[in-house]
């Protein structure tokens, strides 16, 4: 089982997490009954053709053909359940108890659920009775998806037949039968009802069905004879199989100059389509703008009011209806009666749904000849996408998913490294001063990049300011009132790491929404760093000979900063995060992370 203690979020807390972990005020209890072993099975063949094609002696084409054959995926004992979103009765939905527990007998606690493969058919579930689960006509819960055309087009030309220049280019679509963390029948495995995961939410003496004046600790699980059986946390992928595929082209002109220096410039670029996301399936609905209560600026718990205890906005306008059932929900109440899919908690819903772009201007200079060798190369790109990977939590709203578009969490928008290698001109020839001060190699490589992406979040005490219980992405983001990128002071006594932007720009979103500010707004510290190196060989014999290296990264010792505290978690009185009582406080928009300091390294070998 697992305990979370929640001082912000959860209606029996005392405000003190630790307090209630000594009390038994328990935020949330989930536990799984076994241990599942699942063996998923799938076959792919992808044959390949290629053709090179010299059209003119200036002109070469490259063609090819991949075909991704890519089979069901499926579990081989039919142990894979899924929630099917159309499989689920509305005139099946169980009821709840006032310890938050289904209702035994009452309704099917496994409504939607159909066995991957296999006939599915009646389950007994332990605290609630019978359910049953319904049967899936496919080999997998994925419906195949066989025929996956791939092709691959290139070409080098050389305008002046002198073989000084080159012109390239390419595309190519290339499809991808995703891992087991995607949206596939591997993702299900720990699925109800071969593995059930429940979650018991308030659990504290006096509160539900746990008797005053006792331990949450005694009531986990429930109490009386008969464990109840509470609403299951499920995953849920499409029934049909969409693979992901990544378009990738690119058109270079490279040039060879004098002095042995070659000097390419491309345009590369690619677009990813049907990418996998994950969003929260059961959330609640959030209140429609016209429905709110909430004046524009105004926060749950405003000047200190009690809004959850008094039903009212700080204004004194009173909430009622879905404004109340949400309100309820940032306050700290169970959100499962409440869910759109009654009767389930989170369904984390794996979509190949989410699109990627990245374009890129690179220039690339090298010299390979004589003492030195060097290389020079420069990115100016941007990467976009709604999605940055499978396990992406940035969806405040999972009902909104273009609204999550933006910078993609790794986006590097300028990358300049330089690299060489310097054999020192000295004592060159042979003969004891060449052995001893002759020979010596000096290497390096410097990087100077700018920061990536982050999004500010809000982790206040109302930090599910919408109310909508997404427990699969992220509560709700702050409200923007100024210039984050305004004249702040850098280090504040007592908080570790320098303060990069204004607080003061941020406040509490306004009541029952997600706030205005969006995903991924600001970007990180950059980085410029050194490495450098220091090598010789001492010949002895033709067969024997001692290496001598000597390597630092960091050479300078920079303070490189690599993380920034993205949440908001204090408004002071003056309504923003940037109150002089939290900026002396709080680690919010301060440097949270710093890439290695300077670390230097010997190293001798023997050759014989």
């Amino acid at each position: 089982g697992i305990l979370t203690f929640d001082s912000s979020n959860s209606t029996v807390s005392t405000g003190n997490a630790f307090a209630d972990l000594l009390l038994g005020n328990v935020a949330t209890y989930q536990q799984w009954n076994l241990t599942a072993k699942y063996y998923s099975r799938y076959r792919i063949v992808e044959p390949y053709f290629q053709d090179d094609w010299r059209a003119t002696k200036r002109l070469t084409l490259n063609l090819g053909l991949r075909l991704s054959l890519f089979g069901t995926y499926r579990e081989r004992y039919r142990r894979a359940y899924n929630f099917e979103p159309s499989a689920f009765a509305s005139a099946s939905k169980p009821t709840f108890q006032s310890d938050g527990s289904l209702t035994p007998g009452v309704g099917n606690a496994l409504n939607g659920v159909i066995q991957c493969g296999g006939p599915g058919g009646p389950v007994t579930l332990p605290g609630f009775g019978a359910a049953s689960v319904g049967s899936s006509s496919n080999a997998g819960c994925l419906k195949g998806h066989l025929f996956n055309p791939a092709p691959r087009l290139g070409f080098a030309f050389d305008p002046h037949g002198d073989g000084k220049m080159a012109i390239r280019g390419g595309y190519g679509i290339f499809f991808e039968h995703t891992n087991g963390n995607e949206g596939n029948t591997e993702s299900l495995e720990g699925s109800a009802p071969f593995a059930l995961n429940a979650s018991q939410f308030n659990i504290a003496g006096g509160v539900g069905s746990c008797p005053a004046g006792t331990s949450g600790y005694s009531c986990i699980g429930g109490t009386g004879a008969v464990i109840p059986f509470f609403p299951l946390s499920v995953n849920s992928i499409p029934s049909k199989a969409i693979w992901p595929y990544v378009q990738q082209w690119h058109l270079d002109v490279q040039k060879d100059l004098p002095w042995h220096v070659v000097v390419t410039g491309s345009y590369v670029g690619s677009k990813g389509t049907h990418l996998t996301q994950q969003r929260n399936l059961n959330q609640l609905l959030s209140v429609p703008a016209s429905a709110n209560p909430y004046k524009v600026g105004e926060a749950i718990g405003g000047s200190g009011h009690d809004d959850c205890g008094t039903a009212k906005t700080p204004s004194g306008v009173s909430i009622t209806g879905q404004a109340l059932t949400n309100l309820g929900v940032a306050c700290g109440n169970d959100p499962n009666p409440s869910r759109p899919l009654r009767g389930y908690g989170d369904i984390t819903r794996l979509e190949d749904q989410a699109n990627s772009s990245y374009n890129a201007m690179q220039v690339t200079a090298r010299r390979t000849v004589g003492d030195l060798t060097m290389s020079f190369a420069y990115t100016y790109s941007h990467s976009l996408d709604n999605s940055s990977d499978r396990y992406n939590g940035d969806f405040v709203n999972a009902y909104d998913l273009a609204s999550n578009r933006a910078s993609s969490n790794f986006d590097v928008r300028h990358n300049l490294a330089i690299s060489y290698v310097y054999a020192l001109p000295f004592y060159k020839g042979s003969g004891l001063a060449h052995n001893v001060l002759g020979g010596w190699q000096v290497s390096g490589i410097t990087i100077a990049q700018t920061g990536t992406p982050f999004s500010v979040t809000n982790g206040t005490d109302f930090g599910d300011a919408a109310g909508v219980g997404n427990g699969v992405g992220t509560g709700s983001r702050p409200d923007l009132v100024g210039n984050p990128h305004g004249s702040v002071q850098s280090n504040i006594p007592g908080v570790r790491g320098p303060l990069l932007f204004d607080p003061a720009a941020y406040t509490i979103p306004t009541g029952l929404t997600f706030g205005n500010v969006g995903r991924n707004t600001l970007y990180g510290p950059g980085r410029i760093n050194f490495d450098f190196g220091l090598f010789k060989r001492f010949s002895f014999t033709e067969t024997r000979a001692l290496d001598f290296r000597w390597e630092n990264f960091n050479l300078f010792n920079h303070t490189q900063y690599n993380g920034v505290n993205g949440g908001m978690d204090c408004v002071g009185p003056s309504g923003t995060a940037g109150d002089p009582s939290c900026i002396s406080s709080s680690g919010f928009l301060h440097a949270s992370g710093a890439h290695a300091a300077r670390r230097m390294q010997f190293g001798l070998r023997f050759q014989f």
